[in-house]
């Protein structure tokens, strides 16, 4: 086969997890007309594969996605990928996520990118996959899913990748789709950040029984506990990366978060 029909082949990719993440990253991917998206879905199954995803942005406008292939579990997924990407919620302390696609791995050179939040969550992959390159990656995005197949977006949508040679091929794709898309060395370093964030406030709403963050940032009680627990995370992940955490956006420390 010559590079040119390598080149212009389609790149498949596979999307575990199509709620709102999911759905709007494999999105931007396949309306570059580069990429084919398989896209696994569960509870949404009969609306996606008849009708496709209504996405309501406000920064790309509603448009309707329809994956190039639906199937309702991943052993219904049956080609060979170029990548894979895991969208779904990371919980090691109750289930082991690599298990989801062990069918779907079919050759060394399928890329395993992890859109998830937590720390640690690449082990489990590494040491199923040992051949395949694993890209660990943060998403800062606002988007849910009110209903199957419905999914709505707003204006912020990023992406830091772990520097992998296959990530770059990605990060080109959605950095010319609108998605900006930052490879870096010091990945583990952001996933720490996006931590103190999670941390602090999805914790301490949830034992101050579900407020949200403008009434946790009106409580002073609660405002000093998210400071604090702002300022411990800080300190564990500077341990652990053995430097200062990243700043990113302009925000420096748990003081510029609630500013």
């Amino acid at each position: 086969m010559s590079s040119d029909s390598v080149s212009s082949s389609p790149i498949k990719v596979l999307v575990v997890g199509t709620g709102a993440l999911g759905s709007v990253y494999a999105w931007r991917l396949q309306a570059s007309e580069q990429v084919e998206i398989t896209a696994v879905c569960r509870s949404n199954y009969d609306i996606v594969s008849t009708k496709g995803f209504e996405i309501q942005s406000k920064l790309f406008g509603t448009h309707t996605f329809k994956p190039t292939k639906v199937v309702r579990t991943v052993d219904e997924a049956t080609e060979t990928y170029d990548y894979i990407l895991i969208c779904t919620k990371a919980l090691p302390n109750l289930s082991d996520n690599s298990s989801l696609i062990t069918s779907a791995v079919r050759s060394p050179d399928t890329a395993i990118v992890l859109i998830q939040n937590g720390i640690g969550i690449e082990d489990p992959f590494v040491a199923r996959f040992p051949s395949n390159p694993v890209i660990s990656v943060v998403a800062y995005i606002d988007a849910s899913q009110p209903e199957n197949g419905l999914i709505e977006h707003g204006t912020n949508i990023k992406l830091i990748m772990g520097a992998h040679p296959a990530s770059d091929r990605l990060a080109q794709i959605w950095n010319t789709m609108g998605v900006q898309c930052i490879v870096t060395d010091k990945i583990q370093a952001f996933r720490w950040l996006k931590l103190v964030w999670n941390a602090s406030f999805n914790t301490i709403s949830v034992v101050s029984g579900g407020n949200d963050t403008r009434k946790m940032l009106e409580d002073a009680a609660c405002r000093k506990l998210i400071r604090d627990v702002m300022g411990e995370v800080y300190r564990l992940g500077e341990a652990a990366v053995g430097e200062k955490l990243p700043v990113l956006m302009g925000i420096e420390g748990p003081d510029m978060y609630l500013a």
